[in-house]
């Protein structure tokens, strides 16, 4: 038996994993895993397009989790467009859905998650630095902060083009929660949240364009002056004490920014 930490997600429950899957303890929300898992089973042809998936009992009995985790996994891939479902025959898998263009800025930290669950962030660089001059008026700070910082690119996790190039600056008092990481395949904030067992209250998010310079063009395998948008993040903790700062450039051709507006009831 296993016993997952405290994702920040409803299902934190023990189970027995099945066989080819169980879950991970320093990852992304069991979910996520359960979509990984399912998404692993089409690509490999398991679940063949057209062919229709066990029923939510069957696979919540199979991997040893709720019947709650397994909707919300099965929500999740109906919404990329993989899945469809019709009441009365069950969950279909469906052709034309391409995981290459389905990339966001995320709307909710649900949907960072999400982000980081498909994506692979690779550190190539790490550094304590002291935050000052326009790096300190940046990041909102005093003067002589200290803080991580860590910067590469993040990959699908096919390992394609570059989706992004990240820098990430971590209070250097909670550095022990990122600090041994040369890959992370869940989102920094998580890491810092797993650490000090405390929940990020609040994420600031800009988006600016810029046109790619030399050396990130580089980095990204893209041309220089491509268009390129910059979503920076701030992350607070309780009292708004700022946990991590982080921006991310993402070129153009590589994301598709997608929202949905619903009737008011």
């Amino acid at each position: 038996m296993i016993s997952t930490p405290t994702l920040g997600d409803p299902q934190n429950e023990d189970m027995t994993a099945a066989k080819g899957w169980k879950p991970k303890l320093d990852t992304a929300p069991l979910y996520l895993q359960v979509v990984r898992h399912i998404e692993g089973k089409i690509n490999n042809g398991d679940y063949p397009v057209g062919s229709l998936l066990p029923t939510e009992k069957e696979m919540a009995e199979t991997l040893g989790v709720s019947r709650q985790t397994i909707r919300q996994a099965i929500g999740m891939l109906r919404n990329q467009g993989r899945l469809s479902a019709r009441k009365g025959v069950g969950t279909r898998v469906e052709a034309g859905y391409n995981p290459a263009r389905a990339r966001f800025i995320a709307q909710s930290r649900s949907e960072l998650f999400e982000i980081a669950a498909e994506t692979e962030f690779v550190i190539s660089f790490k550094e304590e630095i002291s935050a000052q001059g326009r790096l300190a008026v940046e990041l909102g700070c005093r003067p002589g902060r200290k803080f991580l910082h860590m910067a590469g690119i993040r990959y699908p996790t096919n390992r394609s083009k570059p989706f992004s190039w990240n820098e990430i600056y971590v209070d250097a008092r909670l550095s022990a929660a990122v600090k041994d990481l040369d890959i992370a395949r869940s989102a920094i904030f998580h890491y810092i949240e797993q650490y000090t067992g405390e929940k990020i209250q609040e994420i600031e998010q800009d988006i600016k364009p810029m046109a790619l310079n030399k050396e990130i063009a580089a980095r990204l395998d893209a041309k220089v002056g491509d268009l390129a948008l910059v979503v920076t993040r701030r992350y607070y903790g309780s009292g708004r004490r700022l946990l991590e700062y982080a921006f991310q450039v993402l070129p153009a051709e590589r994301f598709t920014y997608t929202t949905t507006l619903r009737a008011e009831n």
